[in-house]
């Protein structure tokens, strides 16, 4: 079998998030030709990879790009490095006919060998829409490239010169490439790239309708934007996806392992229960102490805004789980995990979520001075009878069957 190639181009503060891109392409299927655009990885990195690789008929080439030329280039946002303008000189290293560039801050999960099937119908490049930003331009962190035209149309040379023109006036390289592609480029299935980074700003902007425009797992995660998943704040769909591969052994997947087929929880195991608390305040009623009681129990936080320190100190314990400014779509999921609720937020209620969870059927657990429930269905508390409700939320969990 003929190998596919591939290209990406990182920086060294990129390299680990490289290598969990590679995990999940090599998951889905061997015989790669990776060549990665850089200036600074070092040759060792490149050697153990090789060596890794050769397991799965792959390889990794070490294409050195000189920086001086892309430095003085606007960048259009302070998390975006020049080394995004090495783009431009894939033809110089690449000399198959066809090759697939991919962003370093995305997932694959699937075989992506259907993209080298694509029919460019005589165009330069094909690449997926810049949803939820544009319905015109198109996003180059997916691009199936046929670097013979870009040979044969100096497609690099012409990209220098409209960067000399235009860089302090468009979106980087990004930008580049659609002024100079306009029209001229194959539009690719949703799927190869959906820009979950965009997740946050669409429930700011008010778009609520973009949390369900894409149902299930696309073929191509792409953490778009500063929200990434490996930051400590949980602002994106399938940031457990990119953990799972983060932690995925290099040997299970050379080895065809069945932990390929599992997720994150698996590989770290889950809670036996789950709880929510939505707050607008930092200092949660009692809720070190029923962290401690409850080490079998996951607490799910929720605001509106992000975690006063009082609050994020107690990610100590690993049963904590934060979601600052949260979004519809997390209040959903996490609403579908829930086993039981727990009112003890002290300062105003959020979102009416007492009715919220009586309509699901669950048992709401609460102090008096933090329960905002009138209907008299909360199971509520004295405020320094925090044994007695440790003792009644147990005798309930005990109840749960799974």
């Amino acid at each position: 079998m003929d190998k596919k190639s591939v290209v990406f181009v990182a920086d060294l503060s990129y390299m680990e998030k490289l290598e969990v891109a590679l995990k999940s392409l090599c998951a889905h299927q061997g015989h790669w030709k990776i060549y990665v655009l850089n200036e600074n990885l070092p040759t060792e990195w490149f050697a153990l990879m090789n060596r890794r690789l050769e397991t799965i008929a792959s390889e990794v080439v070490n294409c050195r790009v000189s920086a001086e030329s892309f430095k003085a280039f606007s960048l259009p946002s302070a998390h975006i490095h020049y080394a995004t303008f090495f783009r431009y000189a894939i033809p110089d290293f690449v000399q198959e006919d066809r090759v697939l560039y991919l962003d370093c801050d995305m997932i694959f999960t699937q075989d992506l060998s259907p993209l080298f099937e694509v029919d460019l119908n005589g165009l330069g490049i094909g690449a997926v829409v810049d949803c939820p930003t544009t319905t015109e331009g198109f996003n180059a962190g997916l691009m199936v490239i046929d670097t013979a035209w870009w040979r044969q149309h100096k497609v690099t040379e012409s990209l220098f010169d409209l960067t000399q023109k235009h860089h302090q006036e468009v979106y980087g390289d990004q930008g580049i490439l659609n002024l100079y592609f306009k029209d001229a480029w194959l539009r690719l299935p949703w799927t190869y790239n959906l820009q979950v980074g965009s997740d946050k700003d669409q429930y700011i902007y008010g778009d609520l309708d973009w949390y369900d425009a894409f149902e299930g797992v696309p073929a191509v995660i792409h953490y778009t934007s500063y929200n990434k998943p490996w930051t400590a704040k949980r602002f994106n769909r399938f940031r457990d996806i990119w953990w799972f591969y983060y932690a995925l052994a290099w040997e299970d997947i050379l080895l065809r392992k069945p932990a390929v087929k599992l997720n994150f929880s698996d590989v770290v195991g889950d809670f036996s229960y789950h709880t929510a608390i939505y707050t607008n305040t930092a200092d949660i009623f009692e809720l070190e102490g029923l962290l401690q009681a409850f080490p079998d129990v996951a607490f799910h936080v929720l605001a509106h805004s992000h975690f006063g320190f009082n609050l994020v100190k107690l990610e100590q314990y690993p049963n904590l789980i934060l979601y600052p400014s949260f979004d519809p779509l997390t209040s959903r999921k996490v609403l579908e995990k829930i086993d039981f609720y727990l009112d003890i937020n002290p300062f105003d209620e959020v979102d009416h979520i007492t009715e919220t969870i009586h309509q699901l059927g669950l048992p709401v657990f609460s102090f008096e001075g933090t329960n905002h429930d009138q209907t008299g269905k909360n199971q509520v508390f004295k405020n320094d009878q925090v044994d007695q409700m440790v003792e009644a939320v147990r005798d309930y969990i005990d109840t749960i069957e799974r």
